[in-house]
């Protein structure tokens, strides 16, 4: 049996003395995006960019654990992977593309290298300024503190993206004030939930990834600075890393238009591939020969379901 055939929708209906005049919209299904933010950040700070997506893309943006003001009790319940995949489960449509930023991206990450042999819940991933540990950088107490620093610095942009303009006329030391005060607020768990998934990429087997994935990060930004971005290509065969003079750690706010350009690029090449893959998979189907596709019916998502939880601009 075919895939089922989307419905037309009735858009409205003239009627008269004689006859009714009924005009139908076709079905027209764009691709989908979901969008992660990052750690101690919002749902809402896709608006830009989304904004700019949306002309071609449905997109949902999720309201994950991590989100600002939040007191780090969800990493007992579950791995920034595992709340990723909770929240797909609330997307009423198949997605096309994971969009992730910062810690966010890393949780794509994580999902991607985890979600076992029948793949993601998804046909693309784009993902913004990730950080990525090579296996050459050893763990010790001085990369333990050059990524506090670090963690501090971006916290600090993040502040001071979200005040916009306000931030060029505030006084220098009226900033550092605002930025000491956020970051003994976030306190070492917020600190150590970044740090323990930095640490952890180097083990993630990204080799196994299936899907395309366009890597996204400025030459400067910490995260994938020095030959953190080569390392993160060499593991990731399947990804395209760009680095861009221009971007800080949040270009997708910063520079959302170029950011809308070359995800769009992408996009638009790797899942017109996918939708003629997808033509041929459903032309075979008709004609009842099995595919790959067909065969395999395993829960793409299976290993990230084994731990539960008990209840249901930054990094």
């Amino acid at each position: 049996m075919g895939a089922q055939q989307p419905k037309w929708d009735q858009a409205g209906q003239m009627p008269s003395a004689v006859d009714t005049v009924t005009a139908w919209r076709a079905p027209q299904r764009r691709p989908v995006v979901v969008a992660v933010h990052g750690m101690e950040d919002s749902w809402q700070s896709w608006e830009t960019l989304t904004g700019l997506l949306g002309a071609e893309h449905q997109v949902y943006a999720l309201d994950l654990p991590w989100r600002a003001g939040n007191d780090y009790r969800w990493r007992q319940y579950g791995s920034p992977a595992h709340w990723l995949h909770q929240g797909l489960q609330a997307i009423p449509e198949p997605v096309d593309v994971l969009l992730g930023h910062s810690f966010g991206a890393n949780a794509v990450l994580q999902y991607l290298a985890q979600c076992g042999p029948a793949g993601p819940a998804a046909r693309t991933a784009v993902l913004a300024a990730p950080f990525y540990r090579p296996s050459t950088l050893v763990c010790d107490w001085s990369l333990y503190h050059q990524s506090f620093a670090g963690f501090r610095s971006v916290m600090t942009e993040g502040m001071r993206t979200r005040l916009g303009p306000r931030a060029a006329a505030m006084e220098a030391d009226l900033l550092a004030s605002m930025a000491d005060k956020l970051i003994e607020r976030i306190g070492p768990m917020g600190f150590l939930a970044l740090y323990d998934q930095f640490v952890a990429t180097t083990e993630l087997n990204l080799s196994q990834v299936p899907i395309p994935a366009l890597v996204l990060a400025g030459e400067h930004d910490q995260g994938l600075a020095g030959d953190r971005a080569q390392a993160l290509a060499e593991a990731m065969p399947m990804a395209d890393v760009q680095l861009s003079p221009e971007f800080g750690h949040f270009f997708h706010v910063d520079h959302a238009r170029e950011s809308y350009e070359r995800i769009t690029a992408f996009l638009r090449a790797h899942l017109v591939d996918a939708d003629a893959r997808s033509h041929d998979t459903a032309t075979r189907e008709l004609l009842h020969e099995p595919s790959a596709a067909t065969r395999h019916t395993a829960d793409p998502t299976e290993p990230l379901m084994t731990t539960q939880p008990q209840n249901g601009h930054t990094a």
